[in-house]
């Protein structure tokens, strides 16, 4: 671990992790870890994990970056998802204490870990390396994760990606890799391209078509219906 990563990522990061219990009273034995985006922890998230929670779900929105550090730029953003991702194990340690940390007060449930953009990233490399993980859905995420040794990857778990068809961060080569990469282990996967849709296609504030990025709620509203048959089959 480098020492840059330990500073950003581990030494006094005062983190305050979003969870919320499932809002109905047939709550299912899954709990639902949410990645953010590379802006971090935001009112975002928080939505998510309590749309989850009206599935049935209790949720846990994480909190990457610390609630003491205001990312203002793209610059900024993306120079530290840079130091983030420049390391697997790094990478993978600090996901997993995250996920601990996020599961602390949950018992007796098994882990389902979803994402957008970069936590799109995060929720199928947790999955993939994690083997107490059954779910992994990534919303209009990378697909350039780290691949898990086939004597180390966790070989159960199911995957769903939901992708913007015109999202550039996403190769026609990125996605067929990934699909040859999970049908080569013989994971149960399915990845759905959203026809006229762009990058952060779930995010109400993504407004930006010039650079690739922009709002659909029409598919928004698909992509949480898809979420929710997804949790329901597990």
């Amino acid at each position: 671990m480098s020492d840059n990563f330990q500073s950003l990522f581990i030494d006094n990061v005062n983190r305050k992790h979003y969870q919320v219990d499932s809002s109905v009273a047939d709550s299912k034995p899954i709990h639902v870890v949410i990645w953010p985006t590379f802006s971090g922890l935001s009112e975002f998230e928080k939505s998510i994990a309590d749309k989850v929670a009206s599935f049935g779900y209790s949720a846990t929105a994480v909190d990457l970056y610390g609630s003491d550090r205001i990312l203002e730029s793209v610059e900024e953003k993306l120079s530290l998802m840079g130091v983030l991702l420049e390391n697997a194990e790094s990478l993978h340690g600090l996901q997993r204490s995250l996920t601990e940390q996020s599961t602390a007060n949950i018992s007796d449930k098994t882990v389902v870990h979803i994402g957008f953009c970069l936590g799109g990233r995060l929720a199928l490399e947790a999955g993939l390396h994690f083997k107490n993980t059954v779910g992994a859905v990534s919303f209009h995420g990378l697909m350039s994760f780290n691949r898990a040794a086939e004597n180390q990857v966790n070989r159960d778990l199911k995957i769903m990606v939901l992708n913007g068809y015109d999202d550039r961060s996403v190769t026609d080569e990125n996605a067929l890799a990934a699909k040859q990469y999970w049908a080569g282990l013989g994971i149960d996967f399915q990845f759905i391209d959203f026809g006229n849709t762009m990058h952060s296609f779930m995010l109400p504030s993504a407004n930006n078509p010039e650079h690739g990025s922009m709002y659909n709620p029409i598919v928004a509203e698909r992509g949480y219906r898809y979420l929710q048959g997804f949790l329901n089959e597990l």
